[in-house]
């Protein structure tokens, strides 16, 4: 028998043949000798036949059973085929990292009337009981199969808080700055964790913490960690205008919906009582998020709605233990709830039956590496391949699905009204006239009105830092990155430039690196320039700061968001993660620090990215009460800015696809854009000419041909860029790229319609 093999982790974009008399099936997981070394292969199709040559035979079956079915398979060729993607790589999404854990199945009991001696492997049961017995258990709901059920109850975290031991007139002896400063910190709370004082306080060690204890100011204690899971209770009842959508989406049993809310109208209600339906019929569902930063949030509201289901998260920023243990769960039907990222798209659940989007918007659900591919397009190709519903969910829509939505490409279902609370008051206001460059003299006066009445300020800036370069004077030159054609940016907190592409870090020049001349200085804001300016103003306001380099993991996210609602801070500064997803009934007022800089990407689709951060950080406020919001700009007549203003996405909806339509982008065609790669400026555009050649032989299969072109980002982690744009016919096959893309793999990515200014 001949098996075509998708190779594992490889960039080339063949399969590979392969004889075989084991019995498989398209799906499985094999071991193959490929290039010399034994790897992990996939099989794409089978052939009842021997080849006429001399060919390598499988080595062996991987897994007892395949875990991929003839839809996975039928979505990993699509996903290869119309996003130009090496095949082995899209199916290695389908499994968690590492190597799969082997774990024994047992039977579990989840009644309390099963008193069987359980848990008990499966193996164990059936010597036991019989299998007649297990499949009565199983009918009943009294027991389930699980592959990764632990025995051992693991005991809780340790963890070593300190607290002052004196009172303050106790503390004669002499301070110095470092202990002063631990000192004044533990004074306003009862005890404090020392890896989060060693954080807050930006201590280089615990040393200062362990002198202070054996000096006996501090007192240390050992106390479990507190794992209780954060639940907030659901809405018991909907509105009518939520009912009416709610019955509609559970009418649909199979298809794409896309369910325009405005902020703040209660989008996720609509998505648990559709959740609700499809679970009491033993269906799994799928609900996907942009980012992980949503998840703790949205994690707390499903817990509450829905107490006694299985509900688990999926991410990459879960351990690789801990992401195959949860995979395995879900494939064998164990998890009724899965709550994820783009990456949970490619869990094999055993049952799905609904697929939930929210933010279906955001540019995250873009794979922006190899392979490249768009989550929410993949997300409705499984409904589709699966024959169930698919729910896309947004404030904001894509102008894309909005426009298939309006042509009859898939059902617009709308939420107009919120159940509790008002649509923010919108104010722009025009920086022309003000003497700060950063926060106008209104918004301040607005804050601290917020702020007298016990309320609380979401305030966002697009970018994070200090300021966005450090400018020489004499000569013009801007410190940039060695190994990116970008500035570095300031980080005052820890006197550091960093590049936000690649990671690398210098320390603060004293001199000018082009001139020599000592006459440096930061120009732009960041995040931390904003967060220290409101600090002079307001310097008795807790004011937290959120973004990447404050809050880089999901439990440090969850920790701030129920700082948030028990009102430990009263304003909070951020970058896009407190644009979205977010529910606090206290927050009132919102300001957009400088709504002109998103507007600045050379991407086709940045009038539209623009228009959903604006209107998503102004939907906010006004949860509970009356909110308003403030955009800050130069050039306030904008029509993004002017529309946002208005909260009027159906009249920018129509200005951008008319302009879309004139200018020829999507929805109206498909483009591609091929990245060519080199180690010097000279290499990558001589590989782009060499493209570009090719492409001229093909002219039949796109409309037009851009570039090669030299972009705005020309290098990136010490790797030269130019890019070719082709747009196509939304129909067009993009077989003709596989001989030049096989031709020049290794210096070569292709994104389809990526989205979010990638590039």
């Amino acid at each position: 028998m001949l098996v075509q093999v998708a190779i594992s982790n490889s960039p080339l974009f063949e399969t590979y043949t392969y004889n075989s008399d084991l019995p498989l099936s398209p799906g499985e997981r094999v071991e193959v000798n490929f290039a010399g070394r034994n790897t992990i292969g996939y099989v794409v199709s089978l052939e009842e036949r021997k080849g006429p040559y001399k060919i390598k035979n499988i080595t062996k079956k991987i897994d007892p059973e395949p875990f991929l079915k003839g839809s996975d398979l039928e979505l990993a060729i699509y996903t290869s085929k119309e996003f130009v993607a090496p095949p082995g790589k899209v199916f290695d999404l389908f499994f968690p990292p590492g190597k799969l854990l082997q774990v024994s199945d047992y039977v579990v009991a989840i009644s309390g009337d099963v008193d069987l001696g359980l848990p008990m492997t499966k193996d164990s049961f059936l010597k036991k009981f019989r299998s007649e017995k297990l499949q009565e258990l199983l009918r009943s709901r009294d027991v389930k199969v699980m592959h990764s059920f632990d025995r051992k109850v693991s005991g809780k975290r340790k963890i070593k808080k300190v607290s002052l031991n004196r009172k303050l007139i106790d503390l004669r002896e002499e301070l110095n700055p470092v202990w002063q400063s631990i000192v004044d910190y533990l004074l306003s709370v009862s005890s404090e964790e020392i890896s989060v004082l060693e954080k807050k306080l930006r201590l280089n060690s615990r040393s200062p913490i362990e002198t202070l204890v054996r000096k006996g100011i501090l007192s240390m204690e050992e106390v479990e960690e507190d794992d209780s899971q954060w639940v907030i209770p659901s809405v018991v009842d909907l509105t009518q205008e939520q009912k009416k959508v709610s019955r509609a989406l559970i009418d649909k049993r199979n298809g794409v919906s896309l369910l325009y809310g405005l902020t703040g109208t209660g989008k996720t209600e609509v998505y648990f009582s559709v959740m609700e339906y499809w679970l009491n019929r033993a269906k799994q569902v799928l609900l996907m998020v942009p980012e992980v930063s949503l998840t703790p949030q949205l994690l707390a509201r499903v817990r509450g709605a829905f107490p006694g289901r299985v509900i688990r998260q999926y991410h990459s920023y879960m351990t690789a233990g801990q992401r195959q243990r949860i995979w395995l769960d879900a494939t064998e039907g164990n998890v009724d709830i899965l709550v994820g990222t783009r990456s949970s798209l490619w869990v094999p659940m055993k049952r799905t039956g609904l697929i939930i989007i929210d933010e279906e918007h955001d540019a995250s659900f873009y794979q922006q590496s190899v392979p490249f591919y768009d989550g929410v397009e993949v997300a409705m190709k499984k409904g589709r391949l699966l024959d169930i519903p698919v729910i896309l969910g947004s404030a904001t829509p894509r102008v894309t699905h909005f426009y298939a939505a309006s042509t009859g490409g898939m059902d617009l279902l709308e939420l107009r009204n919120r159940p509790v609370g008002s649509f923010p008051v919108i104010e722009i206001i025009d920086m022309k006239e003000e003497k700060n460059p950063i926060i106008s003299a209104r918004a301040l006066k607005e804050i601290e009105n917020t702020l007298s009445q016990g309320k609380q300020v979401f305030v966002f800036v697009h970018r994070k830092g200090f300021s966005n370069y450090v400018v020489c004077h004499t000569c013009g030159q801007t410190v940039t990155c060695p190994h990116c054609s970008v500035s570095l940016t300031y980080h005052k907190i820890d006197n550091a430039m960093k590049c936000h592409y690649c990671g690398y870090r210098q320390h603060v020049p004293r001199s000018c690196p082009t001139c020599g001349s000592m006459t440096l200085s930061a120009r732009g804001f960041g995040t931390e320039r904003v967060e220290n300016d409101l600090q002079k103003f307001f310097p008795s306001v807790s004011i937290m700061r959120m973004d990447r380099e404050t809050v880089d993991n999901p439990l440090a996210y969850e920790k701030a968001l129920q700082a948030i609602s028990q009102k430990k801070s009263q304003i909070i500064v951020g970058t896009k993660m407190i644009t979205k997803g977010l529910d606090f009934p206290d927050v009132e007022m919102v300001l957009v620090i400088d709504a002109d800089r998103l507007m600045s990407f050379p991407s086709y689709d940045s009038p539209e990215t623009a228009f959903q951060h604006i209107a998503q950080v102004s939907g906010r406020s006004g949860r509970a009460g009356k909110g308003r919001a403030f955009i800050q700009s130069f050039n306030p007549g904008n029509r993004v800015i002017s529309k946002a203003f208005e909260r009027d996405y159906d009249s920018f909806f129509r200005q951008e696809l008319d302009l879309r339509k004139e200018l020829r982008y999507p929805p109206f065609v498909k483009i591609v854009e091929i990245v060519c790669t080199g180690n010097s400026e000279e290499e990558s555009l001589d590989l782009g000419k060499q493209v570009v050649a090719g492409l001229e032989k093909s002219k039949d299969a796109y409309l037009e041909l851009f570039g090669p072109i030299v972009p705005l980002l020309s290098k990136v982690k010490s790797s030269y860029r130019t890019k070719i744009v082709l747009k196509l016919e939304n129909d067009s096959p993009l077989d003709f790229l596989q001989p030049l893309i096989k031709k020049h793999s290794a210096g070569l990515q292709t994104i389809v319609n990526g989205i979010g200014g990638m590039l």
